[in-house]
This record gives C-alpha cells, structure tokens and sequence, in this order.
C-alpha cells in the first residue's frame, strides 16, 4: 500500500505522479514551468527535450530529477523514519538545483523566460556569445 496514505497500491505511477505528495511537488515545477503538465513518464521527457538554452535544459533536467529523488526519499522516510514535509523537500529541490545552475558553464537566451527560471533559482545569469553585426554592401 502507498507509504504516504495507504489508500493505493504502491506503483512507480502512484508514488511518482498519483500521490498528493508528488502531484504538490510537480504542482511547484508548473508554477516555474506553466505551460507543461506532468502527469507521466511521457510529459516528462517532452518537457526536458523541449526548446530552450542550454542552461535552461540542464535546469528542467535537474529539476525533474531532484524532484524524483526528493519523491523516493520522501516516500522512504515515511516509511523508515520519519516524515519529510513537502515544503522542505522543495526547498532542497530548489537549492540543489540552484548549486548544480551555477556550477556550470553554460549559456542562456538573452530572453525574459530564461531570465525569469534563472532568477527563481537564485542562478547568475550568463548569457552567450554576441554575435557583432557585419555591414553587407
């Protein structure tokens, strides 16, 4: 049965996209990311393959996976300790994933969604090369 309310059985679909739990956690990444629903496997890797800069990838990316690891540690706590309480596996989420944005070295669109991702998660923003205009006679 379903460590958090044991009204289910426990499955990967239940755990990761059915309980109130996860369904509150991917509620959070919409609120970022507002134009993309997480209901499966499926919407999962369209939105992590979808467009973007390449720092705005690797933020989706990081983001869906610390949040599957916050799901699973989340579930195994319950179960084994104690339990986690959904704000504060966000608030780890966004952390890890504001240390994992500013460790790299990649670039993002100079454009006001990128910006907007990036400052959510306390990210330096850096945007890539400039191209210089060559007159064409």
């Amino acid at each position: 049965m379903c460590t958090f309310y044991e009204k289910h059985k426990e499955s990967i679909q239940n755990l990761f996209f059915e309980c109130a739990n996860a369904l509150r956690i991917w509620s959070w990444v919409r609120h970022i990311f507002p134009t993309y629903h997480f209901s499966n496997k499926d919407d999962l890797l369209s939105f992590i393959k979808s467009d973007g800069s390449p720092l705005v990838k690797l933020v989706k990316l990081v983001v869906i996976t610390f949040s599957f690891w916050m799901i699973w540690c989340m579930r195994n706590y319950t179960h084994f300790q104690d339990k986690i309480e959904v704000s504060r596996a966000i608030l780890v989420i966004k952390d890890l994933t504001c240390l994992v944005g500013n460790s790299s070295k990649t670039s993002m669109k100079n454009d006001m969604f990128d910006f907007n991702v990036l400052k959510f998660f306390c990210i330096n923003t850096r945007t890539g090369k400039v191209l210089r205009p060559l007159p064409i006679r």
